[in-house]
C-alpha cells in the first residue's frame, strides 16, 4: 500500500486484510459525511496569505514538564527507559550533567532529541531526554523531584518511581527501537543501508516515526533516500509488524564506530510517501510524541589502500560499469567543439558519483560539462589529431578491495584544418645561404633588447612587488592600531616624554658638572627631578617644587639622604631670586645624591 503526503490518499492493497479494507472504505467514505464547504478565495499574494495563515510556534506558554519509567515495573537486570518531556525547544534547556539518582539503578548515556508536536490553533515544540536504566536487585526506586533552568526560569521536573521485581513475575518489555545494518566491515566512504525498525504495539498498531537520527560521530546520512515500510519483521525469532525507516549511511571516519537510532513515535503523522503490506492496524486518536531508542551497533571502518591506487580515482566505491561512449560527430574542424557523453551504472552510490576529471592534453581544449552531468567539451588545437585523448578514471571494489580501471578509451575522430596551407614552402640551399634580410624602413634601428624572455608575473622580485600593498597596509592599521591606544592612554605618552627630556637634563647635567659650573649643574639638577615626578601628577614640571619631588621618593628616602640633596637642589635653585646674594657651600660634591635620586625617580616612570 502506498501512501503519499498529499491532499488525496492513494491506497493499493498487496496482501487481502479486513482491517486494511475497513481502513481504505473509512477513506473513501469520509467525504460523503462531511459537508460541503467553499474552497477559500485567497487575497492577492496568495502564497504569502498562506504562509501567514500557518499556526504559530508558541514559546511563551509556560513549560511544563513529566517524568516516568517506561515501563514502571521491569524485572531484574531488564532494562527500562527514564523519560523527561518538556515543551520546550531542547537549545533552551539547561540539563544536568549528573543526577541525583539511587545507587542501586545503572543509567546508561543521555540520549536527547526535539520535535514539533501540533496542538489546538498552535505548534509547541517538544524535548525529550531519555536514559536506559538497569538495576541488579529487586526494590522500589523513586527518583525525586528537581528543577532544570529553561529560558531563565525554573522548571520542577516530577519524581519518578520504578518497581524492579523477579523474574518469575509479569512485567512488559520496554519498547525499543531495533536497528540493522547491511554490513559491519566497510571502507571509508562505502555507503551502507540502514534500517531503523519500530515493532507494532499491542493490539497490532504500528505507528510513524519521526525525527529520526543516528548517534554516534563519524556517519553522514543521506535522508533524502529515506524509504519507509509498514511490513511484517523477524525479530527474535518473531515474525511481528513494524514500521522500517530505510536509509544511506556512510561512514566519514576511520576506526571502530559505535553508533544507535533514535526517533519519535507519531502516530498516524507520515511525512513522506509509505508501502504496506500485510494487514495492519493504524493508531488513532491524537499523537503521543515518545523519544525512543535502540540499542547500539558497532562497524569497523578500514582506510581506502594506497598501494594499487589508480589515475583518475574520484572517491566511487562499489562496482560500477561504463557504457560505450558517444561521440556528437566524428568529423570537425580545428576550434570546432564536441561533445563526449558517458554513461555509468553499477552497485554503489550513483547520487554521490563523482565522475572522471578533465585530462590535459596538448592538442585538446577538454572542458568538463557541469554536474550532474557525466559529459566533456572537447575542442581541437590542431589538424594532426586523429583521436579523443583518454580520460583516466577508476573506482574502488570494496568487493576484492582493489581498485579497477574504468579509463574512457581514445575515440577515432577526422579534425580538418579550414583555411591553413597543406604544406608550407620550402627554402632552396641557394636560397638559405643568400643574404641576410636587411631591415626595412619602418624599423632602421633596433629596438629594446631585454636580459630574458620570462614574463614580468613569473620573476623573482614579482612577488615582492605584489606583497608589497599588503605590507604596506598592514603598517599603516599597525600605526592607526597605535595611534588610537595612545589617545586612549596619554600617560604612556607623557611617560615617554619626560623620560627623553630626563635624558637630555643629565647629559647637560654631567656636562655643567665635568665643567665645574655649580650654578648650572643645579638648574639642571632642580629641572631633571621636576620632569621626572611630572607625569605623575600630570603637571607642567616648573610649576614643581620640592616637595613635590619628595612625594614621591620612598619613605626610607624621604627620611635619608635622598631628601636631603633635594632640598639642597631646590634650595640652591631657589637662591637665585634673592634679593641679596647667599653664599652657597660646594654644590658639585652633590652630583652623587642627584644621580641615586634621578635613578630612582626614573625608574618610577
Amino acid at each position: 500500500m502506498n501512501m503519499g503526503n498529499a491532499q488525496h490518499s492513494t491506497f493499493h492493497v498487496q496482501s487481502p486484510g479486513c482491517g486494511l479494507r475497513a481502513v481504505g472504505w473509512l477513506l473513501l467514505l469520509t467525504p460523503l459525511w462531511l459537508p460541503a464547504q467553499t474552497p477559500p478565495q485567497l487575497p492577492p499574494g496568495g502564497l504569502m496569505q498562506l504562509q501567514m495563515m500557518q499556526p504559530a510556534v508558541d514559546v511563551s506558554s509556560p513549560v511544563t514538564a513529566t517524568a516516568q519509567f517506561d515501563p514502571p515495573v521491569v524485572h531484574v537486570g531488564e532494562t527500562t527507559f527514564y523519560r523527561v518531556s518538556l515543551d520546550a525547544t531542547e537549545s533552551s534547556v539547561q540539563w544536568p550533567d549528573e543526577l541525583s539518582t539511587p545507587a542501586e539503578l545503572k543509567f546508561g548515556p543521555k540520549r536527547s532529541g526535539q520535535i514539533t508536536q501540533m496542538q489546538p490553533g498552535k505548534f509547541r515544540p517538544l524535548a525529550s531526554f531519555v536514559y536506559a536504566v538497569e538495576s541488579p536487585v529487586e526494590g522500589r526506586f523513586t527518583i525525586t523531584n528537581f528543577s532544570v533552568e529553561v529560558m531563565g526560569a525554573r522548571v520542577q521536573i516530577p519524581a519518578a518511581s520504578l518497581n524492579v521485581v523477579a523474574k518469575s513475575a509479569s512485567a512488559p518489555a520496554a519498547r525499543r527501537l531495533a536497528l540493522e545494518i547491511s554490513a559491519t566491515n566497510l571502507f571509508l566512504g562505502q555507503p551502507f543501508h540502514a534500517r531503523v525498525i519500530l515493532p507494532a504495539s499491542s493490539g497490532n498498531q504500528v505507528e510513524a516515526l519521526r525525527e529520526i537520527e543516528f548517534s554516534g560521530d563519524g556517519l553522514m546520512t543521506d535522508k533524502t533516500a529515506l524509504q519507509q515500510f509498514i511490513e511484517p519483521v523477524n525479530l527474535q525469532g518473531q515474525l511481528r509488524n513494524a514500521f522500517v525507516a530505510e536509509m544511506k549511511v556512510t561512514p566519514i571516519a576511520a576506526g571502530p564506530l559505535k553508533f544507535s537510532a533514535q526517533g519519535f513515535s507519531a502516530g498516524r503523522e507520515f511525512m513522506a510517501p509509505i508501502s504496506m503490506r500485510g494487514q495492519v492496524s493504524l493508531a488513532g486518536g491524537l499523537s503521543q510524541y515518545t523519544l525512543l531508542v535502540s540499542d547500539p551497533v558497532e562497524i569497523l571502518v578500514r582506510p581506502l589502500p594506497v598501494d594499487g591506487e589508480l589515475p583518475g580515482f574520484t572517491g566511487a566505491i562499489g562496482k560500477f560499469f561504463r557504457d560505450q561512449p558517444r561521440l556528437s560527430t566524428n568529423r570537425l574542424h580545428v576550434g570546432e567543439p564536441l561533445q563526449l557523453r558517458l554513461g555509468f551504472h553499477g552497485e554503489g552510490d550513483l547520487a554521490r558519483f563523482v565522475p572522471p576529471t578533465a585530462p590535459r592534453s596538448r592538442d585538446w581544449q577538454v572542458i568538463a560539462d557541469p554536474p550532474p552531468a557525466t559529459s566533456f567539451t572537447l575542442i581541437p588545437l590542431t589538424d594532426e589529431t586523429q583521436a579523443t585523448p583518454a580520460i583516466p578514471f577508476s573506482y574502488f571494489d570494496p568487493g576484492s578491495a582493489k581498485y579497477v580501471d574504468l579509463t574512457i578509451p581514445p575515440q577515432p575522430v577526422t579534425v580538418v584544418g579550414e583555411g591553413l596551407p597543406v604544406e608550407l614552402p620550402v627554402l632552396k640551399e641557394e636560397e638559405k645561404s643568400a643574404a641576410p634580410v636587411k631591415l626595412s624602413t619602418l624599423a632602421p634601428t633596433p629596438g629594446k633588447t631585454v636580459r630574458s624572455l620570462t614574463p614580468l608575473q613569473l620573476r623573482g622580485w614579482f612577488a615582492a612587488v605584489e606583497l608589497a600593498p599588503v605590507i604596506g597596509f598592514f603598517a599603516l592599521w599597525q600605526w592607526d592600531r597605535r595611534r588610537r591606544y595612545l589617545e586612549a592612554h596619554p600617560e604612556i605618552v607623557r611617560r615617554a616624554q619626560a623620560r627623553r627630556a630626563l635624558r637630555r637634563e643629565k647629559q647637560q647635567l654631567q656636562q655643567a658638572a665635568a665643567a665645574g659650573d655649580a650654578p648650572a649643574f643645579v638648574q639642571h639638577a632642580a629641572r631633571a627631578m621636576s620632569i621626572a615626578v611630572a607625569p605623575h601628577f600630570p603637571a607642567n614640571p616648573r610649576a614643581l617644587v620640592s616637595g613635590d619631588v619628595l612625594a614621591h621618593l620612598t619613605d626610607a628616602g624621604q627620611a635619608g639622604p635622598a631628601a636631603v640633596t633635594v632640598k639642597q637642589i631646590f634650595a640652591a635653585a631657589d637662591a637665585q631670586y634673592a634679593v641679596t646674594p647667599q653664599t652657597q657651600p660646594d654644590l658639585l660634591t652633590l652630583r652623587p645624591g642627584v644621580e641615586a635620586v634621578l635613578q630612582a625617580l626614573e625608574e618610577k616612570l
